[in-house]
């Protein structure tokens, strides 16, 4: 197929991946400022906040996920712009931007393949010598944010209940329960599980989604750089910088 048969419908192409583009980066940006915002993340926030920057791990991981929404809404507008206009210079930096944003997916997700062990390791390892220091009589905004997660979930310490250093627990291990005081005894033999396990499921849960989003706009990215230059290359034709070998 020739350049010019195949310039409209690449053109036409382009334009909807690009709003598809566009939107994706908008709903981005939108989950990014809700999951922010929701109270009961919170302190969820604060039990996973185990560096000494004051942001957790997951307000980390929301953060890249806006300027990564972000981006892709830029790139979206760069794409519509130059399938309207069918300007190279937009086409060209769209096609700049949606390689390195291909690969640097491509680049993300083998790390988080080959580290994903030994940060479930060293993350598990941290919260565990946290639950070990529980302060009893003046509980900080952890202890408040651990008792919130074993309500809410019906779990108690990270593997188990032993995770805490004595045989007292705190009492919002006995949710279930409904004791007014806590013991390793009366949790274990009442089956509670640990919370790592819970919160775990449900990331992997979440995280599925958000694989199966990714790569799809990955293949998305693919088609876009072939649609991108076969609408650049008849820009370029139409301007008179290529010679055509044959009548358009």
């Amino acid at each position: 197929m020739g350049i010019g048969n195949c310039h409209p419908c690449a053109k036409y192409l382009l334009l909807v991946l690009n709003l598809i583009f566009w939107l994706s980066g908008a709903a981005l940006i939108v989950l990014g400022v809700l999951f922010f915002t929701r109270p009961e993340v919170q302190p969820i926030v604060r039990l996973f906040n185990l560096t000494s920057i004051p942001l957790s791990s997951i307000e980390i991981t929301a953060f890249f996920i806006i300027l990564f929404g972000i981006i892709i809404f830029f790139v979206g507008l760069f794409g519509l712009c130059g399938a309207i206009r069918e300007s190279r210079t937009c086409l060209i930096l769209y096609i700049v931007l949606v390689t390195t944003i291909l690969l640097a997916e491509l680049a993300l997700f083998t790390y988080i393949a080959i580290s994903y062990e030994q940060w479930h390791t060293v993350i598990k390892q941290r919260l565990v010598s946290q639950t070990k220091k529980y302060n009893y009589e003046h509980p900080s905004q952890y202890e408040r944010a651990v008792d919130y997660v074993q309500s809410k979930y019906h779990c108690c310490g990270i593997d188990s209940a032993y995770d805490y250093s004595d045989s007292l627990v705190p009492v919002s291990c006995c949710s279930i329960t409904n004791s007014t005081s806590c013991t390793i005894n009366q949790v274990s033999s009442s089956g509670v599980p640990g919370c790592f396990r819970l919160l775990t499921q449900g990331t992997i849960y979440w995280g599925k989604f958000f694989i199966i989003f990714e790569l799809s706009l990955c293949l998305l990215s693919l088609i876009g750089i072939f649609l991108a230059i076969c609408v650049c290359q008849h820009a370029m034709l139409y301007d008179g910088y290529i010679q055509a070998p044959y009548r358009i």
